[in-house]
């Protein structure tokens, strides 16, 4: 009976281990493909071609003659790797922000503007806009602030060459203050025409860049701060971008 009863509990641990061990194998086997499991607990059948810290791009296998797409680390909540590895990303993205659109997501590639300029606005992405934005609203800036200064000089000029040629006594004053009169406006006028078209012409491409953003509903003004984290690599970073 003592015999009987060691047999079954042999019998027993022996089952019990072997069902240990298939378990195992069966969690370290690579799988058939790779898994995206959302936040919302939905999941992509995938094959990833590329994870950074900010999106993850992939095939959906799901989806008959797929075409390359992607998704925001901020809607996922893990990944399961055909390799057998899991990824946890949910704790480490920050849910809710907005992420950053594409290149050329909101341009219509058949009725694409001839104009270059024009042509790059349409198929820059937002981020790329207020970039733009702030380039062209500082150089307009600097053509204002330009034909103020130079218009300013033009006027200081032509007052002081008047004076002097009116209270000179000295007929070497009267042609300082003559030629004063004439080439301090004409420097003043050349140069302040420039300026102003300056400001002019990068005010109209900022007013189209900014127009462009509003189409989008995207805001002209960011302000962005929080971690970042690379699940690949392990690594994270604080990052700061501010623009107006």
């Amino acid at each position: 009976m003592r015999i009987h009863t060691f047999m079954n509990l042999r019998v027993l641990l022996i089952t019990l281990f072997s069902i240990f061990l298939a378990q195992m194998a069966n969690a370290q086997s690579p799988r058939k493909n790779d898994v995206i499991v959302k936040r919302d607990s939905s999941q992509i059948q995938a094959l990833i071609t590329q994870m950074t810290y900010e999106k993850i791009n992939y095939r959906d296998l799901g989806t008959p003659d797929s075409v390359k797409t992607y998704i925001y680390l901020d809607q996922v909540a893990k990944v399961l790797l055909k390799n057998g590895k899991t990824i946890n990303v949910r704790d480490s993205i920050q849910p809710g922000k907005m992420p950053p659109d594409s290149v050329g997501q909101y341009a219509d590639l058949n009725n694409l503007p001839t104009d270059p300029f024009e042509k790059s606005i349409v198929m820059a992405n937002s981020d790329q806009l207020r970039d733009k934005y702030e380039y062209h609203h500082n150089k307009s800036v600097d053509g204002k602030t330009g034909a103020i200064v130079f218009t300013s000089i033009a006027v200081a000029t032509l007052i002081s060459g008047v004076i002097v040629t009116a209270v000179g006594d000295d007929p070497d004053d009267k042609k300082f203050g003559g030629a004063l009169a004439i080439a301090g406006p004409a420097f003043g006028v050349v140069f302040g025409s420039l300026s102003f078209n300056k400001y002019r012409v990068h005010r109209k491409k900022a007013e189209k860049v900014k127009t462009e953003l509003e189409k989008r509903g995207q805001p002209l003004t960011t302000f962005k701060i929080g971690p970042r984290f690379d699940p690949l690599n392990k690594s994270g970073h604080l990052t700061l971008r501010m623009t107006f």
